[in-house]
């Protein structure tokens, strides 16, 4: 509101110049040519307005007073060309004036926009970073402290133990193989450079296998899984559905408490199977 007061305040103070040139102009009775770019002052001043319908009037209102100018000396027949010539002149050099001053102030925006845009990339780069630091770090800690036991009991180790922790140390690595694709995919995308591979995509298989990695990393969640009213396959992508998926349960995992359900649900509604995954946690904007 009072970016648009401080404009249109200015706005009339540069209409207000424009009229004070216009009383010059009728008081200099022979045509003088300075007095016909002195209407370039204003349309310049126009430049400190970003409003681009108020720079078109402030053009506007300079052409028609100096066109005005034209009908109120007093000249001989001599002087006519001299005189409409200074004034198509004048009418050139406003207009010029006036297509500089709105391409500046295009230009400003645009490297204004760029900017916001850049400071939010870097924002979301750091946050992206900040991110991924932290989710790596949990499975290459489950890794480091799987290999210091195994070492630490390797002449006493039994083979169930052995066996199990080998498990886990496969569980992280994998966690980190679905991490990495994330990037991958999250990369692409943002580079528009995902193409489509479509194939028969078994629904139930597919989600099954997620619900068990999830569990497999989550053993605070509790992953449901009721999908039997799901068409068996579907012709989709498998990798950019698995990437979906994962990432939601994921998240529905993340943003909800130790102890909670994780529901994943299907049907099918027509043509279409209609997969819904549901928590109990603090829940997105609607």
């Amino acid at each position: 509101m009072l970016k648009f007061l401080v404009g249109k305040k200015l706005f009339i103070a540069i209409v207000l110049a424009q009229l004070l040139i216009f009383g010059l102009d009728l008081v200099t009775r022979e045509d003088d040519i300075s007095i016909g770019f002195l209407y370039t002052i204003p349309t310049l001043m126009g430049f400190l307005i970003k409003e681009r319908k108020l720079q078109n009037v402030i053009v506007g209102i300079s052409i028609l007073l100096i066109t005005l100018g034209c009908f109120l000396p007093s000249i001989t027949e001599g002087d006519l060309l001299i005189f409409f010539g200074n004034r198509a002149l004048s009418i050139i050099t406003v207009l010029i004036t006036g297509i500089m001053v709105n391409y500046r102030v295009r230009l400003e925006d645009t490297l204004a926009a760029a900017l916001v845009k850049e400071k939010k990339a870097s924002a979301m780069q750091r946050a992206f970073v900040s991110m991924v630091s932290h989710e790596f770090r949990t499975p290459l800690t489950i890794i480091d402290g799987e290999a210091y036991r195994m070492g630490k009991l390797k002449n006493a180790i039994s083979p169930e133990d052995l066996t199990t922790r080998i498990k886990s140390i496969r569980q992280a690595v994998n966690r980190m193989i679905v991490l990495i694709e994330r990037i991958l995919y999250t990369s692409r995308a943002l580079d528009n450079k995902i193409a489509m591979h479509l194939e028969r995509v078994n629904l139930w298989t597919l989600l099954k296998s997620i619900a068990r990695q999830q569990n497999d990393v989550a053993t605070s969640h509790q992953i449901r899984v009721a999908i039997h009213d799901l068409p068996v396959s579907i012709r989709a992508d498998k990798a950019l559905l698995t990437y979906i998926f994962d990432n939601l349960v994921g998240n529905a995992i993340k943003y909800s408490p130790a102890g909670s359900v994780v529901e994943i649900t299907g049907h099918t509604n027509g043509n279409l199977a209609v997969i819904m995954i549901r928590d109990h946690g603090i829940g997105i904007p609607q």
